[in-house]
This record gives C-alpha cells, structure tokens and sequence, in this order.
C-alpha cells in the first residue's frame, strides 16, 4: 500500500450500523408519548459523539460522566435520553457538599421521627413515614427502567463518587427497619452523573464511567441550537450577528474568566429581541458597548477585562 493510500486509510472515519443503538439524539419519542425539554423550548441538540458516548453507558451499564463547561446543557441531556426512550420524568439528585452516597438512594427524617415519639404521635412508630426515597432509590425500586441524573457530583465530599459506585454496581440496598428482604432492581438504570471539573475526581471512580467532554459548539451548531429555543420568526441576521459578537467575547485575547457560555447566549438573544436591536447597530458597536452585557459577562474583574481591551 502507498504512503498515500495508508493516509487516507487513516483518516477514513469508522463506520456503523447507528440504528442498533437506544438513544439517537434526534428528538423522536415512542408513539404517543411527549418530549420533555424541562421547561425549555425546542429539544436538545447533541453531538454524534455524544450520542456514542450515551449509547457506550447503556450497552455496557456504566455511568455515563459528562463533564464540560457550565451552561452548555449537560443536564438537559438526561432529558433527552428520557423522552427519547420513553422514560419520563428524569429521577434527579443535585449534589451537596454534605451528602453521603447512601443519600442517592433514601433519607431518613430521624429528627422529625424522634420529635414526634415525644409528642406520642403514632406515626413515629412506622419508619416508613420518615423515609424520604431519591433519585437512584425510587430507580431501584420501580418497576420499569428509569433515567437517573446525579448532578454537580464534584460538589460531594471525597469519598462521595467511590462510594456511590459500589451503590449503583450492586442496584440493591437494604432497609431493615423497613422490611427484611433487599430492594432489588429489577432492571438496571440508565446513570447521568455531570461534573462542572470544579476538582479532579478519584481514578477508581473514572475507570468505572464512560466518560464524554461536551465542547463548547461550532458556529452551526449554535444556530440549529438557538433556532430550536427561539420563536421561529426570529431573524436569522440577528441570530447570526450575536453569534459573531458572542463568539467574540469568547477570543482567548479577552482572557475572561467566566466565558459565557451556550445558556448565556440563548438569553441574551432573547434580550436583543424583545428590545427589537436592529442586526447591523449590533454589528457596529464595540464590545465593551454591547447591549444587556449582564446577560453574559458575570463579575467585575471581567467586565473590567472587557473595558481594557476596548481601550488598549
């Protein structure tokens, strides 16, 4: 084989048969049921990467950590996956800094059971009034297959992610006070864990995810996006226009530490079209001068970044 052809060969994209995955990311839902955006308009808009990365967690029944930065709807992923797959509504745990692994699956109200045996409420003597099941609980619990989404988890304590794992690999848990068999799973759940990258998670537990970076969108991507969450008689030159300034804002030269992000813009433009901006008065004003800055700049030190590069 020539040095050509084997360069070709090489950077000749991997093909496969897309139609024996689950999750096609295209927005279509089982017959008679909805698509649920979780209030937002439009549905959500994934990469092909994305959509192997999603299929790889439920072929092989891993986590699927999705990291990348704020506002580019990694949450609004498990969304997808749930109307697409006929599993609404999403289960969800946003993460705290005092959370332990055992409370994904339940918490119990000790305090208030207590308070009420020292009244004689005859509710303290049942546990049952006091547990409170979560988001990857009521996935063991239920009959059918479910989507959990466990948010934010860099904001949990250290051992949190280890610990949360060996839960989600056993899909069983025991609540003696409660009855004396296991909860058991009856089929396992489709696992959304998002991570902001705020500090680095432990190797033990990255070894037993499927992990996928959502990178920030090109250009045309961005607008299918922003068509979706926008009225549809929106102008395409004003979309177009605040891409341009919006990606801008974005140049490494500003050296931002909050860039905005995909949430941000959409936000903004809704914002230049209530205030009907005309596209071309966009154009010309300087970035410093950019209308409804608040919509995406979001702390001093940058606005002030943003104020010397107009003057430099």
């Amino acid at each position: 084989m020539s040095v050509l052809a084997m360069a070709m060969t090489a950077q000749a994209e991997v093909t496969f048969d897309r139609s024996r995955f689950r999750y096609r990311g295209d927005g279509s839902t089982p017959p008679g049921m909805p698509y649920d955006s979780r209030g937002e308009r439009g549905r959500y808009i994934p990469s092909q990467d994305l959509i192997n990365a999603v299929n790889t967690a439920i072929t092989v029944e891993q986590p699927l950590l999705i990291t990348g930065e704020s506002g580019t709807g990694k949450t609004m992923l498990a969304w997808s996956i749930a109307s697409e797959l006929g599993m609404l509504p999403v289960l969800e745990f946003h993460t705290r800094s005092d959370h332990r692994a055992r409370d994904v699956l339940f918490i119990i109200d000790n305090l208030r059971r207590f308070y009420d045996a020292q009244i004689e409420d005859a509710r303290a003597k049942s546990l049952e009034n006091y547990v409170t099941w979560q988001a990857l609980g009521e996935a063991v619990r239920s009959e059918t297959q479910r989507v959990v989404l466990i948010d934010e988890i860099d904001k949990a304590p250290r051992d949190f992610p280890n610990d949360l794992l060996d839960e989600i690999d056993r899909m069983e848990f025991r609540l003696p006070e409660l009855r004396a068999e296991p909860f058991r799973a009856l089929h396992r759940p489709i696992v959304i864990i998002t991570s902001n990258s705020e500090r680095q998670l432990p190797d033990p537990f990255l070894r037993r995810c499927v992990f996928h970076r959502v990178g920030f969108p090109p250009k045309a991507d961005l607008q299918r996006i922003l068509r979706q969450r926008l009225d549809p008689d929106v102008s395409y030159h004003l979309v177009d226009v605040a891409i341009e300034r919006f990606q801008q804002l974005r140049q490494k030269e500003l050296r931002l530490e909050k860039k905005p992000s995909t949430g941000e813009l959409i936000v903004w433009l809704r914002m230049l079209v209530r205030a009907g901006v005309d596209p071309e008065m966009l154009q010309r004003t300087p970035l410093a001068s950019l209308p409804f800055q608040g919509a995406m700049i979001k702390n001093e030190s940058d606005l002030d970044r943003l104020a010397s590069a107009a003057t430099g």
